[in-house]
Protein backbone atom coordinates (compact mmCIF):
# COMPACT_ATOMS: atom_id res chain seq x y z
CA UNK A 1 0.00 0.00 0.00
CA UNK A 2 1.46 3.54 -0.85
CA UNK A 3 1.98 6.08 1.11
CA UNK A 4 -0.61 7.83 -0.50
CA UNK A 5 -3.37 5.52 -0.09
CA UNK A 6 -2.48 5.33 3.48
CA UNK A 7 -3.32 8.89 4.02
CA UNK A 8 -6.86 8.57 2.03
CA UNK A 9 -7.38 5.71 4.78
CA UNK A 10 -6.68 8.17 7.92
CA UNK A 11 -8.02 10.99 6.64
CA UNK A 12 -11.43 9.63 5.16
CA UNK A 13 -13.98 10.57 7.61
CA UNK A 14 -11.34 11.71 9.66
CA UNK A 15 -14.07 14.52 12.22
CA UNK A 16 -15.66 10.96 12.94
CA UNK A 17 -12.40 9.11 13.86
CA UNK A 18 -11.44 12.29 15.73
CA UNK A 19 -14.32 12.05 17.87
CA UNK A 20 -14.04 8.18 18.23
CA UNK A 21 -10.31 9.00 19.48
CA UNK A 22 -11.14 11.60 21.66
CA UNK A 23 -13.90 9.33 23.18
CA UNK A 24 -11.65 6.89 23.62
CA UNK A 25 -8.75 8.87 26.07
CA UNK A 26 -11.66 10.05 27.87
CA UNK A 27 -12.91 5.76 28.98
CA UNK A 28 -9.46 5.00 29.11
CA UNK A 29 -8.95 7.59 32.22
CA UNK A 30 -12.11 7.24 33.47
CA UNK A 31 -11.56 3.63 33.86
CA UNK A 32 -8.02 4.21 35.57
CA UNK A 33 -9.88 7.02 37.41
CA UNK A 34 -12.26 4.81 39.13
CA UNK A 35 -9.60 2.00 39.92
CA UNK A 36 -7.39 4.43 41.70
CA UNK A 37 -8.55 5.39 45.44
CA UNK A 38 -6.80 8.55 47.07
CA UNK A 39 -6.22 7.94 51.14
CA UNK A 40 -5.01 10.77 53.58
CA UNK A 41 -2.66 9.92 56.79
CA UNK A 42 -1.39 12.02 59.06
CA UNK A 43 2.08 11.13 59.96
CA UNK A 44 4.63 12.99 62.86
CA UNK A 45 6.99 15.23 61.71
CA UNK A 46 10.47 14.70 62.67
CA UNK A 47 12.69 17.48 63.18
CA UNK A 48 16.21 17.25 61.94
CA UNK A 49 18.50 19.58 64.39
CA UNK A 50 21.93 18.08 64.31
CA UNK A 51 23.50 21.34 63.71
CA UNK A 52 24.14 24.71 65.11
CA UNK A 53 20.62 25.53 66.17
CA UNK A 54 17.49 23.49 67.87
CA UNK A 55 13.52 25.09 67.02
CA UNK A 56 11.82 26.96 69.71
CA UNK A 57 7.83 27.73 69.76
CA UNK A 58 5.06 25.80 68.50
CA UNK A 59 6.53 23.81 65.99
CA UNK A 60 4.21 21.55 63.74
CA UNK A 61 4.19 17.97 65.20
CA UNK A 62 2.55 16.09 62.18
CA UNK A 63 1.61 16.73 58.38
CA UNK A 64 -1.07 15.45 55.89
CA UNK A 65 0.36 13.12 53.22
CA UNK A 66 -2.48 11.85 50.46
CA UNK A 67 -1.13 8.31 48.91
CA UNK A 68 -3.34 7.34 45.19
CA UNK A 69 -3.00 3.95 44.28
CA UNK A 70 -4.94 0.73 43.53
CA UNK A 71 -7.75 -0.13 45.61
CA UNK A 72 -6.25 -2.85 46.86
CA UNK A 73 -2.51 -0.92 47.17
CA UNK A 74 -3.94 1.50 49.31
CA UNK A 75 -5.67 -1.12 52.04
CA UNK A 76 -1.74 -2.38 52.71
CA UNK A 77 0.17 1.21 53.39
CA UNK A 78 0.54 1.85 56.91
CA UNK A 79 1.11 4.61 58.77
CA UNK A 80 4.49 3.37 59.32
CA UNK A 81 5.43 3.14 56.05
CA UNK A 82 5.28 6.91 55.61
CA UNK A 83 7.87 9.27 57.28
CA UNK A 84 8.06 13.20 57.16
CA UNK A 85 11.08 14.76 58.42
CA UNK A 86 12.53 18.85 58.04
CA UNK A 87 16.14 19.59 58.58
CA UNK A 88 17.50 22.50 60.63
CA UNK A 89 21.27 21.63 59.75
CA UNK A 90 22.26 24.00 57.34
CA UNK A 91 20.79 26.84 59.43
CA UNK A 92 23.15 28.73 61.21
CA UNK A 93 21.07 31.79 62.43
CA UNK A 94 18.20 32.48 64.95
CA UNK A 95 14.84 33.21 63.23
CA UNK A 96 11.89 31.92 61.60
CA UNK A 97 12.06 30.33 58.58
CA UNK A 98 10.19 28.22 55.74
CA UNK A 99 11.47 24.73 54.77
CA UNK A 100 10.55 21.86 52.37
CA UNK A 101 9.02 18.43 54.05
CA UNK A 102 10.85 15.31 53.03
CA UNK A 103 8.67 12.31 52.50
CA UNK A 104 10.43 8.76 53.46
CA UNK A 105 8.64 6.32 51.85
CA UNK A 106 9.09 1.95 52.81
CA UNK A 107 11.10 0.35 50.26
CA UNK A 108 7.88 -2.14 50.01
CA UNK A 109 5.56 0.77 48.88
CA UNK A 110 8.34 1.13 45.63
CA UNK A 111 7.56 -2.07 44.18
CA UNK A 112 3.26 -0.65 43.48
CA UNK A 113 2.44 0.86 40.52
CA UNK A 114 0.41 3.09 40.11
CA UNK A 115 1.36 4.80 43.15
CA UNK A 116 1.55 8.21 43.79
CA UNK A 117 2.67 10.42 47.10
CA UNK A 118 1.38 13.82 47.55
CA UNK A 119 1.84 16.51 50.72
CA UNK A 120 -1.04 18.61 51.38
CA UNK A 121 1.43 21.11 52.65
CA UNK A 122 5.31 20.79 51.28
CA UNK A 123 6.49 23.27 53.74
CA UNK A 124 6.36 23.99 57.15
CA UNK A 125 7.52 27.63 59.07
CA UNK A 126 9.74 27.06 62.01
CA UNK A 127 11.04 29.95 64.38
CA UNK A 128 14.86 28.33 65.46
CA UNK A 129 17.79 29.75 67.99
CA UNK A 130 20.83 28.53 68.31
CA UNK A 131 22.01 26.09 71.04
CA UNK A 132 23.87 27.22 73.69
CA UNK A 133 25.22 25.27 77.51
CA UNK A 134 24.79 26.45 80.57
CA UNK A 135 25.50 25.85 84.59
CA UNK A 136 22.92 26.66 86.79
CA UNK A 137 22.45 25.93 90.52
CA UNK A 138 19.97 22.86 91.39
CA UNK A 139 17.20 24.17 94.58
CA UNK A 140 15.54 21.79 96.08
CA UNK A 141 11.95 22.00 96.62
CA UNK A 142 10.76 21.81 100.15
CA UNK A 143 7.70 20.33 100.95
CA UNK A 144 6.36 19.56 104.94
CA UNK A 145 7.10 21.48 108.27
CA UNK A 146 9.73 20.49 110.36
CA UNK A 147 8.85 19.59 113.72
CA UNK A 148 7.71 22.08 116.53
CA UNK A 149 10.63 24.17 117.88
CA UNK A 150 12.97 22.90 114.97
CA UNK A 151 13.53 24.91 111.21
CA UNK A 152 16.16 24.05 108.39
CA UNK A 153 19.61 25.41 108.95
CA UNK A 154 20.94 24.35 105.73
CA UNK A 155 20.28 21.91 102.56
CA UNK A 156 23.05 21.03 100.70
CA UNK A 157 22.58 19.84 97.14
CA UNK A 158 25.45 17.14 95.24
CA UNK A 159 26.00 18.15 93.14
CA UNK A 160 25.16 21.78 93.20
CA UNK A 161 25.10 22.93 90.10
CA UNK A 162 24.22 21.08 86.62
CA UNK A 163 24.47 21.50 83.12
CA UNK A 164 21.41 22.28 81.07
CA UNK A 165 21.13 22.52 77.09
CA UNK A 166 18.88 24.16 74.72
CA UNK A 167 18.10 27.16 72.95
CA UNK A 168 19.69 30.54 73.71
CA UNK A 169 17.34 32.98 74.52
CA UNK A 170 15.78 30.32 76.89
CA UNK A 171 18.73 29.17 78.44
CA UNK A 172 19.81 33.38 79.73
CA UNK A 173 16.19 33.54 81.07
CA UNK A 174 16.89 30.26 83.24
CA UNK A 175 18.54 30.98 86.79
CA UNK A 176 17.99 27.93 88.31
CA UNK A 177 16.15 24.12 87.93
CA UNK A 178 14.28 22.95 90.87
CA UNK A 179 14.33 19.56 92.28
CA UNK A 180 11.64 17.41 93.34
CA UNK A 181 10.02 17.46 96.61
CA UNK A 182 12.15 17.42 99.84
CA UNK A 183 9.81 16.00 102.16
CA UNK A 184 11.19 17.62 105.61
CA UNK A 185 7.97 16.54 108.17
CA UNK A 186 8.29 16.16 111.31
CA UNK A 187 12.28 16.12 110.99
CA UNK A 188 14.11 16.80 114.09
CA UNK A 189 17.52 15.55 113.14
CA UNK A 190 19.89 15.79 110.53
CA UNK A 191 19.08 13.36 106.75
CA UNK A 192 19.61 13.08 103.37
CA UNK A 193 17.40 11.82 100.93
CA UNK A 194 17.69 11.08 97.07
CA UNK A 195 16.28 13.22 94.44
CA UNK A 196 15.70 14.01 90.93
CA UNK A 197 14.80 17.52 88.98
CA UNK A 198 11.74 18.80 87.54
CA UNK A 199 10.96 20.06 83.75
CA UNK A 200 11.18 23.84 83.20
CA UNK A 201 10.92 23.81 79.72
CA UNK A 202 10.28 21.07 77.02
CA UNK A 203 12.99 22.33 74.89
CA UNK A 204 15.58 22.36 77.90
CA UNK A 205 17.98 19.25 78.71
CA UNK A 206 19.49 18.38 81.92
CA UNK A 207 22.98 16.33 81.10
CA UNK A 208 23.21 14.65 83.97
CA UNK A 209 20.12 12.87 85.02
CA UNK A 210 20.08 12.24 87.98
CA UNK A 211 19.27 11.14 91.18
CA UNK A 212 20.95 14.12 93.13
CA UNK A 213 21.55 14.27 97.02
CA UNK A 214 20.09 16.54 99.56
CA UNK A 215 21.67 16.99 102.43
CA UNK A 216 18.88 18.35 104.88
CA UNK A 217 20.45 20.18 108.42
CA UNK A 218 17.99 20.96 111.08
CA UNK A 219 18.47 22.73 113.74
CA UNK A 220 16.01 23.97 117.41
CA UNK A 221 14.76 27.21 117.24
CA UNK A 222 16.08 30.08 119.41
CA UNK A 223 13.39 31.42 121.44
CA UNK A 224 13.61 34.07 124.17
CA UNK A 225 11.63 33.81 127.33
CA UNK A 226 11.00 36.34 130.14
CA UNK A 227 10.68 35.37 133.98
CA UNK A 228 8.59 38.10 136.30
CA UNK A 229 8.14 37.88 139.65
CA UNK A 230 11.07 35.70 140.15
CA UNK A 231 12.03 34.72 144.32
CA UNK A 232 15.26 35.58 145.60
CA UNK A 233 16.62 32.38 147.83
CA UNK A 234 18.70 33.49 150.68
CA UNK A 235 21.59 31.34 151.63
CA UNK A 236 23.64 31.47 154.67
CA UNK A 237 22.50 33.70 156.86
CA UNK A 238 23.58 33.90 160.28
CA UNK A 239 20.27 31.87 162.53
CA UNK A 240 21.17 34.99 164.68
CA UNK A 241 19.96 37.59 162.05
CA UNK A 242 17.30 38.17 159.61
CA UNK A 243 16.14 40.38 157.06
CA UNK A 244 14.55 43.72 158.21
CA UNK A 245 12.03 43.38 155.41
CA UNK A 246 11.12 40.50 152.18
CA UNK A 247 12.82 40.97 149.33
CA UNK A 248 11.79 42.45 146.11
CA UNK A 249 11.35 39.86 143.26
CA UNK A 250 13.58 39.88 140.15
CA UNK A 251 13.20 39.45 136.35
CA UNK A 252 15.02 37.70 133.94
CA UNK A 253 15.20 36.70 130.58
CA UNK A 254 16.68 33.46 128.90
CA UNK A 255 17.59 32.52 125.55
CA UNK A 256 17.67 29.25 124.12
CA UNK A 257 16.71 26.17 121.75
CA UNK A 258 12.50 26.37 121.69
CA UNK A 259 12.11 22.68 122.50
CA UNK A 260 13.87 22.79 125.72
CA UNK A 261 12.80 26.89 127.07
CA UNK A 262 9.43 26.85 125.76
CA UNK A 263 8.54 24.52 128.91
CA UNK A 264 11.24 25.26 130.75
CA UNK A 265 10.47 25.76 134.95
CA UNK A 266 12.74 28.09 137.03
CA UNK A 267 14.04 26.62 140.04
CA UNK A 268 13.76 27.96 143.01
CA UNK A 269 17.69 27.86 143.40
CA UNK A 270 17.94 30.34 140.10
CA UNK A 271 18.67 33.55 141.52
CA UNK A 272 20.46 33.46 144.98
CA UNK A 273 21.76 36.04 147.71
CA UNK A 274 24.69 34.14 149.97
CA UNK A 275 24.85 36.43 153.06
CA UNK A 276 27.68 33.95 154.30
CA UNK A 277 30.00 36.80 154.78
CA UNK A 278 27.66 39.08 157.51
CA UNK A 279 27.77 38.76 160.84
CA UNK A 280 26.41 41.16 162.11
CA UNK A 281 23.58 43.92 162.14
CA UNK A 282 23.83 46.70 159.13
CA UNK A 283 22.73 47.92 155.47
CA UNK A 284 24.73 45.88 153.18
CA UNK A 285 24.80 45.61 149.35
CA UNK A 286 25.21 41.78 148.00
CA UNK A 287 25.67 40.87 144.39
CA UNK A 288 23.05 38.86 143.32
CA UNK A 289 24.04 34.97 141.77
CA UNK A 290 21.81 33.77 138.97
CA UNK A 291 22.24 29.88 138.25
CA UNK A 292 20.79 28.94 134.91
CA UNK A 293 21.18 25.56 133.01
CA UNK A 294 24.28 25.45 130.63
CA UNK A 295 22.20 24.91 127.49
CA UNK A 296 20.36 28.25 128.17
CA UNK A 297 21.69 31.67 128.56
CA UNK A 298 21.00 34.64 130.94
CA UNK A 299 20.33 37.78 128.44
CA UNK A 300 18.68 40.37 130.70
CA UNK A 301 18.26 40.53 134.30
CA UNK A 302 17.20 43.35 136.55
CA UNK A 303 18.95 43.62 139.14
CA UNK A 304 22.74 42.43 139.74
CA UNK A 305 22.71 43.60 143.60
CA UNK A 306 20.58 43.83 146.50
CA UNK A 307 20.26 46.46 149.08
CA UNK A 308 20.01 44.66 152.49
CA UNK A 309 19.31 45.81 156.31
CA UNK A 310 20.03 42.78 158.59
CA UNK A 311 19.11 43.30 162.08
CA UNK A 312 18.84 40.49 164.76
CA UNK A 313 15.69 38.46 165.65
CA UNK A 314 14.59 39.54 168.55
CA UNK A 315 14.69 36.70 171.01
CA UNK A 316 18.51 36.64 170.61
CA UNK A 317 18.49 40.73 170.98
CA UNK A 318 17.15 40.01 174.40
CA UNK A 319 19.36 37.04 175.26
CA UNK A 320 22.16 39.65 174.62
CA UNK A 321 20.85 42.06 176.50
CA UNK A 322 20.61 40.22 179.86
CA UNK A 323 23.74 38.92 179.06
CA UNK A 324 25.34 41.88 179.80
CA UNK A 325 23.55 43.18 182.96
CA UNK A 326 24.58 40.18 184.43
CA UNK A 327 28.23 41.05 184.14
Amino acid sequence: MSIKHLLDKILDKWPAKAVCLIIAIFLYFFHQASVIESKTFVVPLQVIEDGLVMHVGNAPKSVAVVIRAGEETIKSVLPSDISASVCLDNITQKGTYTLPVNITLAESLMEYDPFEVKLKDDTVSIEVDRKAIKYVPLTPSVVGEVAHGYEIDTILMSPSTIEITGPESILMATEQIYTTRVNVSNAETNFSTETSYQQLNKLLTVVDEGPFKAEVSVKPKTMEKEYNSVKVEVLYLDSSLELSEPLPDVSIKLSGAMPILENYILSRHTVQLNLYDIKDVGTYEVPLKYVIPANLQLIEKSDDVLTVTIVRKPGEEYEETSSEEEE
